[in-house]
């Protein structure tokens, strides 16, 4: 059998710039299944088993289609060649995106005196969130925060496949950035303020495994958001990253350039990065030197088909919607930092994947209150998850069902509908979202369901509340009702895609290692291009560690870059 060989050159171009197919392929090895082959036993001959379990063709790794937004990738494999740099800047600090990590990082580093440089490809930024984690700080008064437990509940969520260090540097400093955020925040115009979010006892321990860790930050305070915005939506943190860039705009030796995207980094040989190629807004090149180093803060890769197809498991994007308000999020960052030698998180890598989502997106509230109490169930009418836990174990027992959770359905009845109005059935109903039947056998016929299978879950359900305990998956009874109306509806549901949160491998210090372990001298990483942070699965049950990490390993970052300590 012929190998497959693929250099880091020809993957970095198959990924970053052929699109999707060449990406796929590139990591797929051969088409087809050939014979096993027999290796010639001569000297530097491969043994055939060797060969066989690395041939992506035949070891069991199951391949699938994005069907994800493709973003505008700004990385470039092939050098650039020196007549192609129109100009050559020198700063001090370069940092490569301005959504909440690289903002932190560059009003932390502007703040420490340094001439800083952050470019962003997009026209204006992206930042969606709605609240984040943090570790004692000021506004965290009062509140017990024991660390170890919050450190023992990120390690088992990643079954400790994750190295110490990052999750550490989170927890021990993760107050101290929050002070500094708000500290920005407060020379901005509009008052934004950090305060605690009182959380549901049972949100840690999926639910009411462990006692709940109260870190959970928002801005629900703060007067100055529009009322569209609230603590919920996902949309407060764009207002709060408009507040941030106003800061930035008082300070004269931070530049924020918009539609100038870094494309590649610049190191020589095992030397330190020493700066980025970007792209400006006239689509030339300029050549930005950093003399303390470079910060990648880029986000993820939920807008590149061809890296979620690689690096993902098909069942957490084949059926899934997607969120997010901007469609930057290419890795870039992951692909500038594997072209000059860094380690990146072992594959597959994590998705942070909700329940809720529709055809086109997430569902909005008028649906909220009937998914909350409804059953989900598959294709054959079978109930299979515990509908009441966080959204991403929801959206995982989704994607494990057939097909990749593509048949899948809340079902409810009349008694169950909470603020899902006759408009909003007739919304839904329209859209060929939502059926309705008078029987669950006729829900079910109307919908493409098992008839016999969703009547027998229906009148299992129910004989549970006589019972006063789920015998299938353990659902608290107490928060859910049996069914008992005359209307019967089926909504369509599946898993809907937020963010990609697995990257490149950084130390307490956000320095990012290359494949030694050793960190690349002037190259940092934070925010959803980093990784060493999640493992597998993304924790949706402790508070806020997303965002939480941007925060706080830009404040790191820039603090080391410019100290060194």
């Amino acid at each position: 059998m012929e190998g497959t060989s693929v250099s880091r050159r020809d993957f970095l171009r198959g990924a970053g710039v052929v699109g999707a197919a060449a990406g796929a392929l590139a990591l797929a090895g051969t088409a087809g299944a050939p014979a096993p082959a027999t290796a010639a036993e001569g000297e530097g001959a491969v043994p055939a088993i060797a060969q066989l379990a690395n041939e992506t063709a035949w070891i069991p790794v199951q391949k699938a289609a994005c069907p994800g937004p493709r973003g505008p990738i700004a990385f470039v494999a092939d050098a650039i060649p020196a007549d192609q740099i129109a100009a050559t800047e020198d700063h001090d600090i370069i940092v490569v995106g301005a959504g909440i990590g690289g903002l932190m990082a560059s009003l932390k580093a502007a703040d420490e005196g340094a001439d800083v440089v952050c470019i962003e490809k997009m026209t204006f930024g992206r930042a969606c969130f709605e609240a984040f984690g943090a570790v004692n700080a000021k506004c965290q008064e009062g509140l017990d925060i024991q660390p170890q437990l919050l450190l023992d509940e990120i390690y088992r969520s990643a079954y400790w496949r994750i190295r110490p260090e990052p999750v550490h540097a989170y927890v021990r400093r993760s107050g101290e950035a929050t002070d500094f955020w708000q500290a920005m925040l407060d020379k901005g115009s509009n008052g934004f303020v950090i305060s605690h979010v009182q959380e549901f006892p049972s949100t840690c321990g999926m639910p009411c495994l462990t006692d709940l860790i109260p870190t959970e930050l928002g801005f629900g305070s703060s007067p100055c958001l529009p009322p569209d915005a609230g603590i919920r939506p996902g949309y407060a943190g764009m207002y709060v990253c408009m507040e941030m860039q106003e800061v930035a705009s008082q300070y004269d030796n931070l530049d924020i350039r918009f539609e100038t995207p870094g494309v590649q980094l610049i190191r020589e040989g095992s030397g330190s990065v020493t700066g980025v190629i970007a792209r400006s807004a006239d689509g030339s090149y300029v050549q930005l030197n950093a003399r303390k180093g470079v910060i990648l803060a880029t986000g993820g890769y939920d807008a590149n088909p061809a890296l979620m197809e690689a690096w993902c498991r098909p069942e957490d994007y084949a059926s899934s919607s997607w969120w997010n308000p901007g469609w930057g999020t290419t890795g870039d960052g992951h692909l500038m930092g594997i072209q000059v030698g860094a380690q990146m998180d072992p594959c597959p890598q994590p998705v942070m994947n909700f329940r809720w989502g529709s055809p086109d997106s997430f569902y909005d509230s008028r649906a909220w209150g009937a998914i909350s109490i409804a059953i989900l169930v598959n294709g054959d009418g079978n109930r299979f998850v515990r509908e009441d836990l966080p959204f991403q174990p929801v959206s995982n027992a989704q994607n494990a069902q057939p097909d990749y959770g593509a048949n899948c359905w809340a079902v409810f009845d009349e008694t169950m509908m909470g603020g899902m109005d006759d408009a909003a059935v007739e919304d839904y109903a329209g859209r060929g979202w939502l059926f309705e039947g008078a029987t669950p056998e006729e829900l079910a016929a109307a919908c493409g369901m098992n008839p016999e299978g969703l009547s027998a879950t229906i009148g299992r359900y129910n004989e549970f509340f006589k019972k006063g305990i789920d015998e299938d998956f353990d659902r608290d009874l107490s928060a859910a009702v049996p069914f008992t109306g005359k209307r019967y509806f089926a909504l369509t549901t599946n898993s809907c895609v937020l963010a990609t949160v697995g990257g490149l491998t950084i130390d307490g210090n956000a320095q990012v290692l290359d494949t030694e372990n050793k960190p690349i001298g002037g190259l940092y990483a934070t925010g959803n291009v980093s990784g060493g942070f999640f493992a597998g699965n993304y924790p949706r049950h402790i508070p806020g560690t997303s965002i939480g990490r941007a925060v706080t390993f830009g404040y790191v970052a820039a603090e080391h870059a410019m100290k060194g300590e």
